[in-house]
C-alpha cells in the first residue's frame, strides 16, 4: 500500500529540506548505478597533450603568480609555526594555573579544617580556659549588680544564623 502524501499540510523547513536532500541523494544513487551499469554511455574525458601541466606552471613561475594552492600551503604552514610557538607557553601558563587553583583550594580545604577541629575542641587549650574563666567572673559579677540568675553558655551551636 503506497503512502498518499496530503499537500494541504504544511512541514516543518527542516524537515522539507532533510527530503529535498535525501530525495536528491537517491536520485543521484540511481544514477551513478545506471552509468556504472552501462559504461559504453559515459564519455571519457580528452587527455591533455604531454607536458603541458609543466608548461603551464613554468609560465606562471616566470610571471611570479601565486597559485590558491600556494597560498593555502603558506597559510597553513605559518598556521601550523604559530600554534607551534604558543603551544609551549600556553601550555606552561596552563600548569601554573592549576597548581595555584590546587593549592588555594587546599589552603581553603586546610582552613576550614583547622576551624573545624577549633570548633569542636573548645575548653581544651589553655587561652580558652583562660577566656572561659573570665567570661564566668563577668557572669558572676552581673548576678550580684542584678540579683538575677544568668544562663551562661559556653559555646555556640554551629548551623546559628546571625
Amino acid at each position: 500500500m503506497e503512502k498518499e502524501r496530503n499537500h494541504g499540510t504544511m512541514y516543518f523547513i527542516l524537515k522539507q529540506i532533510k527530503l529535498y536532500v535525501s530525495s536528491q541523494e537517491k536520485s543521484e544513487a540511481h544514477l551513478l548505478d545506471y552509468m556504472q551499469e552501462h559504461p559504453e554511455l559515459t564519455p571519457e574525458p580528452p587527455s591533455p597533450p604531454p607536458g603541458e601541466f609543466q608548461k603551464i606552471m613554468a609560465e606562471l613561475n616566470r610571471r611570479g603568480a601565486e597559485t590558491v594552492v600556494r597560498k593555502q600551503l603558506k597559510v597553513l604552514y605559518y598556521g601550523q609555526r604559530f600554534v607551534n610557538s604558543l603551544q609551549k607557553p600556553l601550555l606552561i601558563v596552563m600548569v601554573v594555573l592549576i597548581i595555584l587553583a590546587a593549592s588555594a583550594i587546599g589552603a581553603s580545604a586546610k582552613k576550614a579544617y583547622d576551624y573545624q577541629l577549633r570548633e569542636q575542641n573548645t575548653g581544651r587549650s589553655r587561652n580558652e580556659v583562660l577566656k572561659a574563666d573570665k567570661v564566668s567572673k563577668a557572669y558572676e559579677e552581673m548576678k550580684e549588680h542584678l540579683g538575677i540568675n544568668l544562663l551562661m553558655i559556653n559555646n555556640r551551636p554551629h548551623k546559628m544564623n546571625w
